[in-house]
């Protein structure tokens, strides 16, 4: 797998995701020194922008933002804005969950400042979202948005239930993954389609594209956590095993190889979540990864999320040339390695 450059997903947009940056920039600055200090070190770790991107190529492509009958050049960037501050409320909620020293390289907040000062940051954010949500003035907008937080924590809280669980299922899985992943991702390009008016049927098509774009998006992190290396991943390689997450790839290993997989998982767990993985265990459950054929599964099942993605909007009307990159990006994010 290679990095997956999105310049060329993001060239169209580029003056709309700019207005984003702009608006992250705006909402995470304050005059509580407290407050600033935290905004200004997630300011400087950003992220790669996907879900904002999926809002403003969704509303490029169903055509323009509409606000009360009239058009709304800057809908699309508050909501695009809003469901970055979500997911990155959710990524600082969830380093204090996991105990997580490193994000995107770099110290996490909660690893700086505590868990306390954390959680309430991550708190302000989704209060931000939803303040700017409110002043969005479109119902349908704030119930997607409403939905898509609530089913969010939703999936948190099965993920934690289930955490250090050898008995964890497949179905607490995939429950989790559509939870915490694909709904957002659903709820970004479903968002394009509802500012620009489109038909409920329109609207839930491309709520379905954004959905199998995110169980695509979060197989191919499962699978990463166990082939990439910590520099590309700018976390520890098997994270989410070392955390006690039992993800796809596991899960499929502790089927086929119990015996020998059961006991190098509590190993694992026995050590702490601050250890790293001892190499000669890590390289005994690659080795079993590899000779039971336990990513294969993962591997499909997000190249089939991918192909019902782009099934989801081929007979969809819409600007052409979005059209095309918005059928590109599902199968791109198939070879991404970070």
């Amino acid at each position: 797998m290679s990095r997956l450059d999105f310049t060329r997903f993001f060239l169209p947009i580029a003056p709309k995701l700019q207005g984003v940056e702009a608006e992250l920039q705006r909402i995470l600055t304050s005059d509580v020194a407290v407050v600033e200090k935290l905004g200004a070190h997630v300011r400087g770790g950003q992220g790669k922008r996907l879900r904002p991107a999926l809002v403003l190529l969704s509303a490029r492509f169903c055509g323009p933002a509409r606000q009360g009958g009239a058009e709304d050049g800057a809908l699309d960037v508050r909501f695009g804005a809003i469901f970055e501050l979500i997911h990155t409320a959710t990524l600082v909620h969830d380093d204090v969950i996991d105990h997580a020293r490193l994000r995107r390289g770099k110290p996490t907040l909660n690893t700086l400042w505590g868990n306390t000062l954390t959680v309430l940051f991550g708190d302000i954010l989704y209060i931000h979202a939803m303040s700017s949500a409110i002043q969005g003035r479109n119902w349908r907008l704030m119930e997607i948005l409403a939905e898509v937080t609530t089913r969010m924590i939703e999936g948190e809280l099965i993920q934690n239930d289930v955490l250090f669980k050898l008995e964890t299922s497949r179905r607490d899985y995939f429950d989790i993954q559509e939870r915490k992943t694909a709904l957002l991702f659903g709820g970004c390009t479903e968002s394009g389609a509802v500012m620009s008016g489109l038909s409920p049927e329109a609207c839930e098509a491309m709520r379905t594209f954004g959905l199998e774009v995110g169980r695509a998006f979060q197989l191919v992190d499962d699978l990463l956590d166990y082939t990439a290396t910590s520099a590309q991943l700018g976390k520890p390689a098997f994270s989410d095993l070392r955390e006690g997450k039992l993800t796809l790839p596991m899960l499929t290993l502790l089927a086929r190889a119990p015996e020998a997989a059961r006991p190098l998982v509590e190993r694992v767990w026995e050590a702490g979540e601050e250890q790293p993985v001892e190499p000669s265990v890590e390289a005994e459950l690659r080795d079993l990864l590899d000779r039971h054929d336990a990513l294969a599964e993962t591997r499909e099942l997000a190249a089939r999320a991918s192909a019902a993605a782009t099934r989801a909007i081929e007979g969809l009307d819409g600007d052409p040339d979005t059209k095309r990159l918005l059928l590109e990006i599902p199968n791109a994010l198939l070879s991404r390695s970070q």
